[in-house]
């Protein structure tokens, strides 16, 4: 009895503790839902024409939305999937304009990040210049208006061709180019027209001033102005549409890859490009030139710096 109490005094000393409980934990907040990459849906649209400012380049498109490349992170994003028909853009140092059917004139703030769309007239425009003090956009039927503070307004009486390609100058002057290798230059009395010598559509102008400029069009037709216009071979017969100069050299471009560069009265083409889809826009920033280009659902952008090519999209 004396073990047995013993024992059972000892089993009924042991005192037991309740397992701590554990506070009750917060709920893991979930993962932020990334946002969709919307890059490859730039190359999924018609590209028409591009630009650049001073922190991106930016390319719309005829029946497309419109993309943006940031600099910074090398990346591209669709900005504003509205369908819209444009076919010519321009850039300032942090703005854009863009031009296209029906008179619709697009003004993008890239540092205020809006957009706003306007009607100019019962036109469909082809190109635009910017000016120190607005701009130029030329279009069906010789239409030609100019952007002042006040507004938009006639620019031109007596042209009857469609103008397709126009540059402007700081001095107030400009080149026009249109249907039927018409030529106009903007000097004090007017708009004065040059002979050509051809009867084919000139589709672009690129001048670094009133007295020297290169003009492109259709069946490979390039022609260069020195105070009158001479043919150049160009080795090409397929339609050319966009030019940009920079420094002594020309960059002009269009349907089968055609990429080719004027110096003077020599044409060569630009290396590397690889690439038969239309090409509907060459600009340039810096020392850098840039290209745009589709074909029916394909569509790229290629950036040309030195001897090196980078290039985005499909084709």
């Amino acid at each position: 009895m004396l073990v047995l109490a013993v024992g059972a005094g000892a089993a009924f000393g042991v005192v037991t503790r309740a397992t701590p409980t554990a506070p009750p934990s917060s709920p893991t907040p979930p993962a932020p839902t990334p946002e969709p990459d919307t890059g490859p849906l730039v190359f999924k649209q018609p590209l028409s024409a591009g630009c650049a400012t001073d922190d991106a380049v930016w390319v719309v498109s005829d029946g497309g939305g419109i993309g943006r490349f940031d600099r910074q992170l090398q990346h591209w994003e669709l900005i504003d999937p509205t369908l819209r028909s444009l076919v010519a853009a321009a850039c300032g140092a942090d703005e854009v304009t863009a031009v296209g059917s029906f008179g619709r004139v697009l003004s993008i703030d890239d540092l205020g990040k809006t957009i706003r769309a306007d009607d100019i007239g019962v036109f469909n425009a082809y190109a635009l210049s910017l000016m120190p003090d607005g701009a130029l956009v030329v279009g069906s039927d010789g239409t030609v208006l100019r952007q002042t503070a006040a507004g938009w307004s006639d620019y031109a009486k007596g042209i009857t061709e469609d103008l397709y390609g126009v540059v402007g100058f700081a001095s107030g002057s400009a080149w026009a180019v249109g249907a039927g290798g018409v030529t106009y230059r903007l000097e004090q009395a007017g708009w004065r027209p040059f002979d050509t010598g051809t009867t084919s559509s000139l589709r672009t102008v690129a001048a670094a001033s009133p007295t020297e400029a290169v003009t492109a069009g259709d069946d490979g037709v390039i022609l260069r102005f020195d105070g009158k216009w001479h043919p150049i071979e160009s080795g090409v017969q397929h339609e050319l549409r966009a030019s940009a100069r920079v420094g002594a050299l020309t960059y002009v471009v269009g349907d089968g890859g055609t990429a080719l560069v004027v110096e003077g009265n020599a044409v060569r083409p630009v290396a590397n490009l690889n690439t038969t889809c239309s090409l509907r826009s060459v600009f340039t920033h810096g020392s850098e030139v840039w290209f745009v280009g589709y074909e029916g659902t394909l569509a790229g952008v290629w950036r040309k710096s030195g001897d090196r090519i980078d290039s985005w999209g499909t084709c």
